[in-house]
């Protein structure tokens, strides 16, 4: 079976799919807007704007508080990554940094990344833990002295010859030459 070269290339296609969230009240027009600059990207098809309720914390947007997110899935033609059309979309629409954020489907949101790093309370001005009494056995100074009286038992222990006892001093005086 033999495929026509441009029925094959029109076939094969590939496109690819983002997730843009934008945070705060939107105009009513954002929607149109964000479609006609995507349009560079050769847009394929774009979901309506779906709204969040206003939260408390936005998952996407930590730094915000009590906003609401409008999510678009959009599908498009050309290759990009997250983070240009990311910039692209901040500088085309004219929106903050921290009100924009473009994922691909599947990715982790910023707060499930959060959840990993610890419990949230500040540590700065929190009281220092209590050291554990068995691991300051094994630290410092008195490890230290422990380690010493280890080696001298092996020393004591070992049938090695006292080098002390088998040094000869060398009877031409040849100033502190040594031989065994």
């Amino acid at each position: 079976m033999q495929i026509d070269f441009k029925k094959y290339i029109a076939e094969s296609k590939k496109t690819y799919n983002f997730k843009v969230g934008l945070a705060g009240m939107l105009a009513d027009d954002t929607g149109d807007r964000l479609e006609s600059a995507m349009q560079k990207f050769s847009v394929v098809n774009m979901s309506n704007g779906k709204k969040t309720p206003i939260q408390k914390k936005a998952l996407d947007f930590p730094a915000l508080e009590n906003t609401e997110v409008t999510y678009f899935d959009i599908e498009v033609e050309y290759p990009t990554t997250t983070s240009v059309l990311e910039e692209y979309l901040k500088h085309t629409l004219g929106l903050a940094e921290n009100h924009i954020v473009v994922r691909k489907p599947g990715d982790p949101t910023n707060q499930e990344v959060e959840k990993e790093e610890g419990d949230g309370k500040a540590n700065l001005e929190s009281e220092y833990p209590k050291a554990d009494a068995k691991a300051q056995k094994t630290a410092g100074d008195s490890r230290v002295m422990e380690l010493l009286k280890e080696l001298e038992k092996v020393r004591k222990d070992r049938d090695a010859p006292d080098a002390a006892k088998d040094v000869k001093v060398n009877p031409e005086g040849d100033k502190g030459i040594m031989e065994r």
